[in-house]
């Protein structure tokens, strides 16, 4: 793995990523049956085929990265990485960064919801039936 991504993932969560990956690869090269491969960025029409997502349309390496470990430590990690940087880089078009704010705050959300939903799960475990 690329030393901007941390390997922080457990074995099952990463299987679980795996897998997911798998999905949207075959869905993305469905989609991309009918793209135009120049290499030119085209502007996005709706329904035109293209991935709804800037960060598909014009980073997808960066979308693969995030599918793989979405939703996780790692990928607030990672998504972390790309908005706050210290190396020198040209950095990413507005519409680009709005789309990476938008998927670490969802990504938080979703890793909040999960552990409020582990502590409950957990606390209730405690509690005998009552006869």
């Amino acid at each position: 793995m690329s030393e901007e991504f941390p390997d922080i993932l457990p074995d099952d969560e990463f299987e679980r990523c795996l897998q997911e990956r798998h999905k949207a690869e075959r869905a993305l090269s469905i989609a991309q049956a009918g793209w135009d491969h120049s290499g030119r960025v085209t502007p996005h029409q709706p329904g035109d085929g293209l991935p709804e997502s800037t960060i598909e349309q014009h980073f997808p390496q960066i979308a693969k990265k995030l599918i793989l470990a979405w939703p996780s430590e790692a990928c607030a990690a990672y998504l972390n990485n790309l908005i706050v940087t210290r190396r020198p880089r040209q950095g990413f078009p507005p519409e680009v960064l709005d789309d990476l704010l938008m998927l670490y705050s969802m990504n938080d959300m979703l890793l909040r919801s999960m552990q409020s939903r582990s502590a409950f799960n957990s606390g209730t475990d405690k509690f005998r039936p009552t006869t």
